[in-house]
């Protein structure tokens, strides 16, 4: 299965590379702008699926009060707010999977483009060929500093991006819980880095024009979410059940 997705990716990359060479006649200029054109691709394919996971975190975010309300109604009754919260994200089209669900069928798609643009290297097609220079003297080589710092510095703009849309809804709490997730994305981001530096730099190219690309996204759905807010269904919470007291037994 693998196989084959990675076939159609290198198939749908040579016929752009072909259409490409049509108007572009530098070969450096040529690839670059094939690896940028074919990540946009990628990345307008996903959309749907980026978009969906970007909705639910949001959502999540936004009925995080509701989901504290219920924590607190029932804090002794483990079972009815097991049932109170699956019923309020369902009633608002939140899952538990909804982040992370697109990444997981992403995965095979990323495997594919990475497969294509290390074979590329590999086998000296893009050796030697500059693109963007002095920031990218040769697409095969590893170890280009302009591209980790570039991917490094667009990935956290990425994910500021998205953390400040989401704590706009925030509880106080919730800001502070979301704060501790800073860490994580800074060592994402050091490790995207690594991973770019690492890398041919036609990798580091696709990571920098892949962030660009969910920076204008995340811009877009801010704007989108200013004007058409998403409506919250409420929790409609019945009075908890009071604690039993337990009789004590006294023995003689």
């Amino acid at each position: 299965m693998q196989q084959a997705i990675n076939n159609v990716f290198n198939s749908v990359f040579q016929v752009m590379n072909g259409f490409l060479s049509s108007f572009i006649h530098d070969p450096g200029t040529q690839w670059g702008t094939s690896i940028v054109l074919f990540t946009i691709l990628f990345n307008l394919i996903v959309f749907p699926l980026n978009w969906k996971a970007m909705k639910s975190s949001k959502k999540m975010s936004l009925i995080q009060p509701e989901l504290k309300k219920i924590q607190e109604k029932y804090k002794n009754d483990p079972a009815r707010m097991q049932e109170a919260q699956s019923k309020l994200m369902k009633d608002n089209n939140v899952s538990m999977l909804g982040g992370c669900l697109p990444m997981l069928i992403q995965m095979p798609l990323f495997i594919a483009l990475f497969q294509v643009f290390r074979n590329l290297a590999s086998q000296g097609t893009i050796s030697k060929l500059s693109y963007l220079n002095p920031i990218i003297p040769d697409l095969a080589a590893v170890g280009n500093i302009q591209l980790t710092v570039i991917t490094v510095i667009t990935m956290l703009i990425s994910s500021w991006l998205t953390q400040k849309s989401n704590e706009r809804s925030m509880t106080a709490e919730a800001k502070a819980q979301a704060k501790s997730m800073n860490t994580v994305n800074y060592m994402m981001a050091l490790m995207i880095g690594w991973f770019t530096w690492q890398n041919p730099a036609a990798l580091g190219l696709y990571w920098i024009t892949g962030n660009l690309f969910r920076i204008v996204q995340q811009l877009i759905m801010n704007s989108f979410d200013e004007k058409n807010p998403d409506p919250i269904v409420v929790a409609d919470l019945p009075e908890a059940e009071p604690k039993r007291k337990r009789n004590k037994v006294i023995r003689k």
